[in-house]
């Protein structure tokens, strides 16, 4: 570099780091904070669509991302709810699910039978029971991967009877609550 060069650098050098900071700055924003903002823009688009505003006073609120996801993935369209009631897929695949969490934690299923399908103005309420042979820690465990699991259970009855070999007869009687929501199907 000639000396011209190097003077001419030097006098604009708070420029040129000026100009730096901000590319970085703009590399940052475009890689990084975009590509979020346009989700969390789509995910209030479909909290829109599921009527999520469940407070009058806050309808101008947006819900958080993960809020709008728990409710996206446990509500089924009001269009289609009486027709899944009817069906008892819902029913079978509620048992299917507590069943694999069953055995997923090393629980013998001695019997399992879907239950009825109930409807109010907003839900849809799915049952099933099931009969379990565990031991109490196997149990604990089914119930905290359900909890785990972000769906919306309720259990309605259990009982629990402790056996001779240190193992327990677990009955529970479980209901998956699914909202209704409006808008396209």
């Amino acid at each position: 570099m000639t000396p011209e060069t190097n003077a001419t650098l030097r006098r604009y050098w708070p420029a040129l780091a000026s100009l730096l900071v901000l590319a970085l700055l703009w590399a940052v924003h475009s890689l990084a904070f975009a590509p979020l903002a346009a989700r969390y823009r789509a995910q209030l688009a479909d909290a829109g669509e599921i009527g999520a505003s469940l407070d009058p006073r806050l309808a101008e609120a947006p819900l958080p991302p993960r809020v709008t996801d728990l409710l996206r993935r446990n509500s089924v369209a009001a269009a289609d709810a009486d027709r899944l009631a009817r069906s008892g897929f819902l029913a079978t695949d509620l048992v299917r699910r507590l069943s694999d969490a069953a055995v997923e934690c090393g629980i013998e299923v001695a019997a399992s039978e879907p239950g009825l399908a109930s409807q109010t103005p907003s839900t849809l309420e799915v049952r099933a029971h099931l009969r379990l042979r565990c031991r109490y820690a196997q149990f604990v465990e089914l119930l905290d991967d359900l909890a785990k699991e972000r769906s919306f259970y309720r259990i309605e009855r259990m009982a629990i009877q402790a056996t001779n070999n240190g193992q327990i007869d677990a009955e529970i009687w479980m209901a998956r609550i699914l909202l209704k929501r409006g808008g396209r199907k």
